[in-house]
């Protein structure tokens, strides 16, 4: 009893208090990104054909405007019927144009397919499909969230979970893939592969790899152990392209990955996360995660469902951290 006491007191103590949300405050592994043209925020969410969240402020309100693609995806993969359930949005801003990743599946397989369209606003009804990106099947790895970036000016998308984790693949433009093969960046053989959703940036001299470990989701009848449900990891490279290492200096092929973000306070399973690089604030940690409902003795999460989280982000000692 005063072991359980003392760990909830210290997981409060471990983090800053998230930043407000106003509004609609639903997420599941959010993409948010701002207009280049009047800093207006976007943040879109797995659902029924990718919703759209807008507002002014990080801090809301946010008011939901539509979806991206209302008649879902033109991929068709055997086993998916519902073309509009889409997963895992993440958007960028290149050449005039936004570009969305997105993901359809049949889950808890590797019968999944990463897709992209385009909007030059952004807003509902704006958003063209174009499919596949072209990452080729393989046993090794699941193709779902995507996350793209330029590193010493060539395009990448990030991707995978389970099935040996974490990939990478160069990619020809931000429409397909081309004939490059994906390669390994993120291996934990002591979790069963349960690595996911990276999210790389670049600060000062090197590439820092987030991810989400852990048991996501669906926590509404069975809890997994204290310590066993999803946190936000980080690892970082000189290179961007392999070579990733934790604080420790552990590669983190060989099971590294320090702490970012985990459970506190009324915060439970952050993940899904990105970051964006706010106009006003610099780096920020956006995330989803589980409300605690405040009325359970037991600090059980609540069944209402995921909640939009976010924090700016400062540096110790060449590493990000949440303030």
């Amino acid at each position: 009893m005063f072991a359980l006491l003392f760990l909830f007191i210290a997981l409060a103590c471990a983090y800053p208090n998230r930043g407000p949300c106003t509004g609609n405050c639903f997420a599941h592994d959010p993409g948010m990104i701002q207009r280049a043209s009047d800093g207006k925020y976007f943040r879109f969410s797995t659902g029924n054909g990718i919703s759209i969240m807008t507002s002014n402020s990080l801090r809301g309100p946010w008011e939901a405007d539509g979806v991206v693609l209302p008649d879902g995806t033109k991929i068709h993969l055997d086993g998916v019927d519902n073309k509009k359930d889409l997963w895992a949005p993440d958007v960028h801003y290149q050449d005039d144009t936004y570009y969305m990743y997105y993901v359809t599946s049949q889950i808890g397989t590797r019968n999944s397919q990463i897709g992209v369209a385009t909007s030059k606003t952004m807003e509902k009804g704006s958003w063209t499909d174009h499919g596949a990106v072209g990452i080729p099947a393989n046993d090794a790895y699941n193709r779902i969230d995507p996350n793209w970036i330029t590193i010493n000016g060539k395009q990448y998308l990030n991707f995978g979970s389970f099935w040996n984790d974490l990939y990478q693949v160069e990619m020809e433009s931000p429409l397909k893939i081309g004939s490059a093969t994906p390669h390994q960046i993120a291996f934990n053989e002591t979790l069963n592969h349960r690595e996911e959703a990276a999210f790389m940036f670049q600060h000062g001299d090197f590439y820092y790899l987030t991810y989400s470990s852990g048991l996501a989701g669906g926590y509404t009848a069975d809890y997994p152990a204290t310590g066993a449900e999803y946190e936000i990891k980080v690892c970082r490279s000189k290179t961007g392209t392999g070579e990733f290492v934790d604080k420790e200096g552990t590669s983190c092929q060989k099971s590294g990955g320090s702490n970012l973000l985990s459970s506190h306070g009324q915060v439970y399973a952050p993940g899904g996360q990105g970051v964006i690089q706010d106009q006003h604030l610099g780096p920020v940690l956006y995330y989803h995660y589980y409300p605690l409902n405040k009325k359970n003795e037991n600090k059980q999460p609540d069944t209402s469902g995921y909640a939009y989280g976010w924090n700016e982000l400062a540096w110790e000692n060449g590493w990000p951290v949440v303030k």
